[in-house]
Order: structure tokens, then C-alpha cells, then sequence
């Protein structure tokens, strides 16, 4: 939210500085993004009244063709004539006009001749000007705003705005009051703005229909008549343009600086269209509506509208709490209006504004929640500046909807506060603080605190706690730390955590790198990874492409590497992530946490070369991860569809089921672009295995080396099965140092060497136990069919 330093001085005037304000609101909790200076106009931009407006071209009567350009007869102290082309140039109107030798954002002005009109000067849009975005037209300003000539930088002199980062909590600071309120309560002076209004009694052209009264629990309308729309004063297009508001008209500017002061969106209907009144309702099947942005939107049966009616037949106005619409806004002509201020449900607003993508300054506040019990204060406040900025006569009567209940009363106690926070404070300090902020203090202890009912964030005690912190300040809490005793049931909770956390630090010490991806994924891209479904989807999705919980990390992981190597073509990489996947288990939810790792490119700078690459690189890895967590792999073949038919493998952990290991299918690779992509993805948690201490072995190894011809098919796990079942008990180790196909084997065979570690846990083994094993081995290799390479 941007804050203009002046405007909230002017109803706390003991403000000492922008440098202040920013470090008082930071101990309230509420932190400034950035803080800038804005609306340096240069010293020869004068306010100047347009006089005359004549189509340039040959002659006056006879415009050229096609020509947009106008001849502007200015009074800026002396008759002044500048070529324009804006839209909005007319008779009657002030502009900001740039004198010849001023220099406006890095242009310097001057004489030019345009069709044979000497142009002395230029009239400035907003953009032009530096003041604000909109480039389309002039900036406008009533015919009397001050003396034509004056120096336009004195009445409107720089400003320094911060921008505030609100939390969804506190709905009440996004209006410049709200924050004057927190300001007030830590010692500054406050001046509320002063509502003057004349009413009349006279009777009202309009009536009001309520259908929906849980989406619209207080609605609030009130009669404006008589009304001149022109530009606003100075002083309030200077506010909205700081604010990052465009201004349009007196009207429709009084509306939207009543909302950024009170947090209170409203909206302004033209009378002429309205029919007999305003009517709340949600839309009807099939109904459209042109908004304030001129788009044509298709309304939805649980969008919330405003419509107007005649006798039973009822038409959409505006979406309640997000934009208006197109028919009904006012206009240059309007001279009668019926001004909505309402209180509506926030989730519909919500939903609303998500169905249509239409994000405003008010659906920003209704989502939020606004003040119950502020319609019709904001409203009256909202009529007297019409009544002064735009002539307007009021009605004496509104007409209202709904009843707003004043907040609950809450239980307070200063030594509960005390003892929760750690602190001291004298209770009188307390009860000060919570009548700064606005709260009506009653009773004798425990003492009954009904809080403003703009704070919809006070509900309990511990809420009243808090801001008696919060305003006392938290540096001024004692940092001694409170005595902590987990309670039994909490003990071992973080087991989970410490598991994940550990295999986070082991797969970083073997060189992958950790990556986040989103939670979802696009339903339509399923059958291009080869996946069913995801059974789960999103009502309300951020983007097409996040419309459902994914069901594996895995694809989120080749995403990830197409769009780095679309940046980038780095040689090689190593990731790996940890996150939560979704299926279906019968009517619920089943939410698993996998491990997924990606591997691409030729090796990784390893000691021993590039050698080891693909398939076996990423075995390897992922079984020297398993080998420090004590638990062995075993990886047999299996197809899957969204691996390669060639190199896919089930993974056994510690005998356990626990994912699959291979290369990515070749389809998922042309589709996506991409290079061989080998990956594995595991079901956490893993088994444990218990820890043992074991005293190294006293005694010596026996070592022998094997080599075993097999076929050529036949996959390493079942040799390695084999060894070790026939080995006996005092095989220790065996490891694959070899791998060899040609002469003189025979095609289709190959040779896998082992290294075979033999040790006795109690005595040193002899050389003819040894070899009593190594024939029971050689036997069951031939029994099986298997030779041995010489």
C-alpha cells in the first residue's frame, strides 16, 4: 500500500519525518518495501486555463482530413498558443503547460512550427508530466484551481511515499486512517478529518433490494443530486496519483480517496441507470456484463452482482466488491447518482475476483474484510466531499440494509499479560495503550475490552496480548528464555525431519544439488510423461499449468532442465528434490514425500575420468547414498512406461519396494527436446537399520578374485545372488571391479570379475577353508550353467 508522508501528517501534523514513520511502522509490524521521492515538476510547468480549441489545418472552417491536432489559445498569465493532440482538449478546462526552455523528464521544450502554428510550449499528460502512467490525454484540473501562470510546483510540491507491506490480518491499515490509528496509539496527536454535510429532506428516486444478505451482510445506499462533474482540485489528483491512482473525475475520485482513507471501497451509479433501483442477487445462467476495463465478461451463478430493475425484470450493473460496469458509471453529463457503500462476504469476493482475473484496489479490501460498522460513516464522509468538490445536494435519508453488530466484548487480564509476555508493565500502561487504539475499556479486572470494530483481527485475549506488545514495543520484552519441558508426546517428532535432513546433506556431499518445484502440475501434460490422470485438481488453480497435485516429482525435475537448457547449455547436471506427491486412496487424500534425482551430461569430473557415465553413474551414486544410511539396493528389471523398455529398473531398498531407477523413454525426450536424462525416484521414508557398534575384526582377509562367463542378457543381481548364497557364512564382501565382452568369449557372453573378502569373526581362516568355499562356489556356477574365465 502506498502512503503519501503528507497526507497521513495531516491528521497526525507531531510526525517528524518520512526517516520516523518508516521506523515507527516497522515496531507496529508493518515493514516498508521501498520509500521514494515523487513529483519533481520542473519550475517552468505553469497551471495555464484553456481558452479557445480550433482543428489544426489550412484554414479553421477547413480542417485537413484525418488531422487529430488541435490549436490550444491558452491564458497562462499572457495569451499563449501550443499545438495539441490529445483527445481530452477542450474549452474550459486547466493544463500543465511546459513553457519553451523547460525540460520535463530529460525533453527540453521549445518553439516548434506544426502546420504552420507556432507552438510555444506544450500541454502535459500525466506520463509527460512525471506524475503518474497514463499517457492518453491531458491532465486535467478545474478552470479556477489557481492563477494561470502560477508555477504548478507550488501547489503541488514533492512528495515522499511509502510503500507498505500490509499482512492479510489487518485489513484496517490499508486506509490512511487505520495506520493513523496505530500511529496515535504510541504517543502522536490525532486529527480526524471533520464531515461537514448539509442534507435535505426529499424523497429518494430509488429503491433497495437485498437477495443474497449472507453475501452482502450490510448494504448501504445513498442520494446524490445536482451534481457538476469536472476534474478534481489539485490537492486531491496529487493524493491519488501518489497513491498510484489515476484521477478521473471529481466523483469518481471522491469515491476511491474515501476507500484508500478508510479502507471502505464504494462505487458511484449514474441515476438515469439504475431503472427503479439497485438490486443484490447473484448472476443469473448466461448473463454478461461489460465492466469499467471494457471488457465483456460471462458471469458465473456464484458471482455476486449489483443489478438495477424494473418491476420484475433485473439487468447486472457491476460485480459486487470488484469493478462496476461500463452502462452505469458517471459521465461528463451525470447529475444525479445512488452511491453503494457495503460490507460483502470476503470468500466470495475472493472467488469472484479469481473466476473473472480481475484484481482491484477494492476486491484487494473486500477479500480482506472491511470495517462492519463503516458504511455508513465512510458514506457520510464520501457525500460531503462531493458537496464541496462538486456542488452536490444530499438526501437526508439512506437506505440500509443489514444490521451490524458491534464487536464481542473480550475478557482482558494485565497479569495474564504480563506473565505471557514476561514483562512487567504496570496494568494502567496496558488499559492506556488499548484506549489509544480505540477500544472501549470496562469492568474491574478481569476487565471487559470490546475492541474497534475496524480491527477484525482482535478476537481473543491473547490478540489484546500482543498489541499491548506490539504498541509497548518488543525490545522491550526481557530476553531471558522461558524454561521448555516437551511434553512426552512431543518427544521423537522431529525424527521425520532429521531423516530427510541427513539425506539432503549425504546427496550434496556426492555433488547433487537441491531444486524446488511446485506442487502442481498440468493435467493435460500427463500422457506426455506417460502418467494416468492426476486423480486430484484444483477448483480455483493459480495458472492452467498448475491445475492439479502432482502424482511424481519427476516430471517437475525434466521441466526444470528444459528451461535451464533453454537459457543455457550447461554440460552436465546432478539435482535432486525431496516433496510431497498425491494419490487417491479410496475417497482421501494419500499425501507420500519421494526423493527424486535427474542426471544429465557425460560424467562429473570424478578422479577416475569420465568413464563412468549414464546408467551406472546414477546407480552408483544412489548406492553409495543407501551404503552410508547401512541399507543396500538391489535394482531389477521392469518396465515402466516412462522410462526407456531397455534401461528400467524396480529398486529394492533393504529388500523393501521402494521406486524405480533408469533411463527417461525416448518419447518424453523428443517431446520435451531434451538429451538421455537417466532418474530415480524412491518413496520416503527409507527402511532404518538399526545401529550396531562392532569392534573391527582382529583377524586377516582372504582374498580371492573370480571372474564368471555368463549370457550376456543375464542381469548382474542374479550372478551376485548366487555368490552369495553358495559363499557361506564367512563371506564378507564381494565387489565388481570388471565387466569385459570380446575374444576370446564367445558373442553374447560376457565376464564380470568379482573381488571376494573371507574373514572368521573368532580365528584366522586356513587357506584349505577357503578353498573348500571356492569349489562349492565353482560347483554351483556350473550347476547353474555358468563358466569360468581362466
Amino acid at each position: 500500500m502506498k502512503v503519501p508522508f503528507t497526507w497521513l501528517k495531516s491528521y497526525l501534523p507531531e510526525l517528524e519525518s518520512p526517516e520516523v514513520l518508516e521506523e515507527r511502522l516497522a515496531g507496529l509490524g508493518l515493514e516498508t518495501d521501498r520509500m521514494e521521492k515523487v513529483f519533481q515538476i520542473p519550475g517552468g510547468v505553469v497551471y495555464a486555463r484553456v481558452l479557445e480549441v480550433t482543428p489544426l489545418g489550412l484554414t479553421e472552417t477547413h480542417p485537413i482530413p484525418g488531422t487529430r491536432l488541435k490549436r490550444l489559445v491558452l491564458d497562462a498569465g499572457r495569451v499563449v498558443e501550443v499545438v495539441s493532440g490529445a483527445e481530452n482538449a477542450r474549452a474550459g478546462i486547466g493544463v500543465a503547460l511546459a513553457l519553451p526552455g523547460t525540460e520535463v523528464r530529460g525533453l527540453r521544450i521549445g518553439e516548434r512550427t506544426i502546420q504552420g502554428v507556432v507552438s510555444h510550449g506544450m500541454a502535459l499528460s500525466p506520463k509527460e508530466l512525471g506524475v503518474g502512467e497514463y499517457g492518453g490525454g491531458l491532465l486535467e484540473f478545474p478552470p479556477d484551481a489557481l492563477p494561470p501562470g502560477t508555477p504548478l510546483a507550488e501547489a503541488w510540491p514533492e512528495e515522499v511515499v511509502l510503500d507498505i507491506e500490509v499482512t492479510p490480518n489487518r485489513p484496517d491499515a490499508l486506509g490512511i486512517l487505520g495506520l493513523a490509528f496505530d500511529l496515535h496509539a504510541l504517543g502522536y496527536g490525532l486529527v480526524l478529518p471533520e464531515v461537514r454535510l448539509e442534507t435535505e429532506n426529499v424523497p429518494l428516486p430509488f429503491g433497495l433490494r437485498v437477495e443474497d444478505p449472507k453475501g452482502a451482510p450490510h448494504f448501504t445506499l445513498s442520494y446524490a443530486f445536482g451534481l457538476r462533474v469536472g476534474p478534481s482540485p489539485i490537492w486531491l489528483q496529487r493524493i491519488l496519483f501518489a497513491c498510484g491512482m489515476r484521477p478521473i473525475s471529481n466523483v469518481v475520485d471522491v469515491t476511491n480517496y474515501v476507500m484508500l482513507e478508510r479502507a471502505q471501497p464504494m462505487h458511484a451509479f449514474d441515476l438515469r441507470y439504475i431503472g427503479e433501483g439497485i438490486l443484490v442477487r447473484r448472476a443469473r445462467p448466461g448473463e454478461r456484463l461489460t465492466t469499467l476495463d471494457g471488457m465483456e465478461r460471462e458471469l458465473h451463478p456464484e458471482d455476486l452482482v449489483i443489478a438495477g430493475y424494473q418491476g420484475e425484470r433485473s439487468f447486472p450493473l457491476g460485480l459486487a466488491g470488484v469493478m462496476g460496469g461500463a452502462e452505469s458509471e458517471v459521465r461528463e453529463d451525470t447529475e444525479a447518482i445512488a452511491l453503494e457503500v457495503a460490507q460483502f462476504d470476503p470468500v466470495s469476493i475472493r472467488k469472484t475476483a479469481r473466476r473473472q482475473a480481475l484484481r482491484t484496489e477494492a476486491s484487494y479490501r473486500f477479500e480482506r474484510g472491511v470495517d462492519p460498522m463503516g458504511q455508513v460513516p465512510a458514506a457520510r464522509r464520501a457525500l460531503s466531499l462531493l458537496q464541496a468538490l462538486a456542488g452536490a445536494r444530499v438526501a437526508e435519508r439512506i437506505l440500509e440494509e443489514g444490521t451490524p453488530r458491534e464487536p464481542e466484548p473480550i475478557p482482558f487480564r494485565p497479569q495474564y499479560a504480563n506473565r505471557l509476555l514476561g514483562t512487567q508493565y504496570p496494568e494502567e500502561v496496558q488499559l492506556s495503550i488499548l484506549r489509544r487504539l480505540g477500544c472501549r475499556v470496562e469492568g474491574e479486572g478481569p476487565y471487559r475490552v470490546t475492541p474497534p470494530s475496524r480491527r477484525l483481527d482482535l478476537k481473543l485475549e491473547e490478540d489484546l496480548v500482543e498489541e499491548i506488545a506490539r504498541i509497548q514495543g518488543y525490545e522491550s520484552i526481557p530476553l531471558d528464555l522461558p524454561a521448555f519441558f516437551p511434553a512426552p508426546d512431543n518427544r521423537g517428532v522431529e525424527r521425520p525431519y532429521q531423516r530427510e535432513r541427513r539425506l539432503r546433506e549425504l546427496l550434496s556431499g556426492l555433488g547433487f544439488q537441491e531444486v524446488y518445484t511446485y506442487s502442481f502440475m498440468d493435467p493435460e501434460e500427463a500422457p506426455l510423461f506417460r502418467l494416468p490422470p492426476p486423480p486430484w485438481r484444483l477448483k480455483n488453480p493459480l495458472s492452467p499449468e498448475k491445475a492439479a497435485l502432482r502424482t511424481h516429482l519427476f516430471p517437475g525435475l525434466l521441466r526444470l532442465l528444459q528451461e535451464n537448457l533453454a537459457l543455457d547449455r550447461p554440460p552436465k547436471a546432478l539435482l535432486f528434490e525431496v516433496g510431497k506427491v498425491f494419490g487417491k486412496e479410496g475417497a482421501w487424500v494419500r499425501e507420500e514425500t519421494h526423493l527424486a534425482g535427474l542426471l544429465f551430461g557425460n560424467g562429473l569430473g570424478l578422479p577416475h575420468g569420465d568413464r563412468l557415465s549414464g546408467y551406472p553413474l546414477l546407480k552408483g551414486l544412489l548406492e553409495a547414498l543407501l551404503d552410508r544410511l547401512g541399507l543396500d539396493l538391489r535394482v531389477e528389471a521392469h518396465p515402466y512406461p516412462f522410462l526407456h523398455p531397455g534401461v528400467s529398473g524396480k529398486v529394492r531398498v533393504a529388500g523393501e519396494e521402494k521406486g524405480f531407477l533408469g533411463q527417461v523413454h525416448p518419447e518424453i525426450l523428443a517431446a520435451l527436446e531434451l538429451p538421455p536424462v537417466f532418474l530415480f525416484e524412491l518413496v520416503l521414508p527409507l527402511p532404518e537399520k538399526p545401529f550396531r557398534f562392532q569392534d573391527p575384526s582382529r583377524y586377516p582377509l582372504a582374498l580371492r578374485d573370480l571372474a564368471v562367463v555368463v549370457p550376456e542378457a543375464t542381469p548382474y543381481g542374479e550372478v551376485e545372488a548366487l555368490l552369495r548364497q553358495a559363499a557361506g557364512p564367512y563371506l564378507e564382501s564381494l565387489q565388481l571391479f570388471d565387466l569385459y565382452q570380446g575374444p576370446p568369449l564367445r558373442e553374447g557372453e560376457k565376464s564380470l570379475a568379482f573381488h571376494l573378502r573371507f574373514r572368521h569373526p573368532e580365528r584366522t581362516l586356513k587357506d584349505e577353508e577357503v578353498e573348500e568355499t571356492m569349489v562349492r562356489l565353482l560347483a554351483a556356477l556350473r550347476t547353474r550353467g555358468w563358466d569360468i574365465r581362466g
